[in-house]
């Protein structure tokens, strides 16, 4: 009888132990299903992006990421990667998780990250940001022959009009407007919103703009506006129109020759076609841009020519620094390039300014097929001077960026002790030390 039990006893053993040893057969499995990197290395190019991506995620845990050189490479709390400049970095993955109560860190892996110079697709070999461009940009000077690095050659205006097909036409509402009374040159930077209608396109004002008028003491008007619509095309799909207009006085007519980009299919064609906007001001006040084509210019207008900073002065003196809060990026990739409007805030925290901008700025870049990227960021700072007294000062950073941003600058400010900074030769760079920096450079002798 007592041999009977014992037996049964063993037997129960036996397969509680059984039980026991696939629990943990299954535990030892449930913890080889650990987190790990779909890929341990990549190659992006200096400005791309690209996410690194987890496998087996652990439910209920967090994953962090860290960067070795933000210099290089930055990684956001999503483990998106973006290229800085060219170099390697590598980027730290980690698991966060908690067991009983108990939070436990697990190092999931290291994301080796190569960063590669952007592809040039130009057939001319351009210098990189710290070298000498063997081309001096046409910028615009008090003294010097108006221009525009934007202006695409159209059909001169004859007697008889033969912009006659109204594409579409832009009812402005300006908005705030903001000044500043320089030396050389006095500049108003009218914001703007509105909307389009027409028999090609109806939509609205994508986010408020500006156009900026700069008047000079000799007689000179250089007016530039820039901005994207938003709306439906005509075959009702959705899109985007990008125009930047350059504003002349022609034949006792204010009209405007547009740089136009759209991810349109239906209006791709509008990119190359001879366009001219007429713009008019009604008697109760409202202004209106109407964009008319001529039908019988068959040749396709070129893109803007790029316009490289002049490099042929020694700019050792550094006048301003600006660091830059960048936020949105708006985009439209076209047909022939791609327009995109970055909106940033700066502030000036240097010997010669302490300041900030007025309000929300841009600057544009524009990229067409076999060309490098042009920018141009405008914008107002209020604050005060060297000896603490109110000023504001405009800055308009026009440049290439090819691996790396270089600029000639246009300046103009009310501050009498700066006057002379408006027609000196400029020069614009760049650093991320702490972040975007804008380092504004002059010869020693300019003062």
């Amino acid at each position: 009888m007592r041999i009977k039990i014992l037996s049964k006893q063993l037997s129960i053993f036996l397969s509680l132990s059984l039980v026991f040893a696939m629990g943990g057969d299954r535990a030892e499995a449930a913890s080889a299903r650990k987190a790990s990197l779909k890929t341990k290395s990549f190659r992006i190019s200096a400005g791309q992006k690209k996410k690194i991506t987890i496998k087996k995620k652990k439910k209920g845990a967090k994953y962090t990421f860290q960067t070795s050189s933000k210099k290089v490479a930055t990684v956001s709390k999503k483990g998106v990667v973006t290229g800085k400049k060219v170099g390697k970095a590598k980027i730290t993955v980690k698991e966060k998780y908690k067991i009983s109560k108990k939070k436990k860190t697990r190092k999931v892996g290291v994301v080796k990250v190569t960063v590669k110079a952007k592809k040039v697709t130009t057939d001319e070999k351009l210098p990189s940001a710290s070298s000498t461009p063997t081309e001096p940009i046409q910028t615009e000077k008090p003294t010097a022959t108006p221009t525009s690095t934007a202006t695409m050659t159209a059909t001169p205006l004859p007697d008889g009009d033969v912009y006659t097909k109204e594409l579409f036409c832009v009812t402005v509402n300006d908005t705030k407007k903001e000044t500043v009374n320089g030396n050389t040159c006095n500049v108003e930077m009218q914001y703007f919103k509105g909307s389009a209608a027409g028999i090609y396109f109806t939509g609205n004002v994508y986010k408020e703009s500006s156009s900026v008028k700069k008047t000079y003491t000799d007689g000179r008007v250089v007016e530039c506006a820039r901005y994207m619509l938003s709306g439906k095309d005509d075959t009702g799909t959705s899109c985007k129109i990008f125009i930047q207009d350059d504003v002349r006085e022609e034949n006792g007519k204010i009209i405007s020759n547009p740089v136009i980009l759209t991810n349109s299919k239906s209006l791709a064609w509008m990119e190359t076609a001879d366009i001219q906007g007429r713009i008019s001001t009604d008697e109760a006040g409202t202004k209106k841009v109407s964009y008319r084509w001529n039908e019988s210019n068959t040749e396709k207008k070129q893109p803007p020519a790029v316009v490289r900073p002049d490099t042929s002065h020694k700019y050792t003196k550094e006048i301003f620094t600006f660091f830059i809060d960048i936020g949105a990026t708006d985009s439209v990739a076209g047909k022939g390039g791609k327009a995109s409007m970055i909106h940033f805030n700066a502030r000036g925290e240097c010997e010669n300014f302490n300041g900030k901008t007025v309000a929300d700025s841009v600057d544009t870049r524009l990229k067409f097929t076999g060309m490098i990227e042009t920018l141009s960021a405008r914008y107002i700072m209020d604050g005060t001077d060297s000896k603490g007294n109110p000023c504001r000062v405009y800055v308009e950073n026009n440049g290439i960026d090819n691996n790396g941003m270089v600029t000639e600058p246009i300046i103009i400010t009310d501050c009498p002790d700066y006057a002379w900074i408006e027609t000196a030769p400029l020069h614009g760079t760049v650093s991320w030390e702490t972040g975007l920096t804008i380092h504004m450079w002059t010869t020693e002798d300019s003062e």
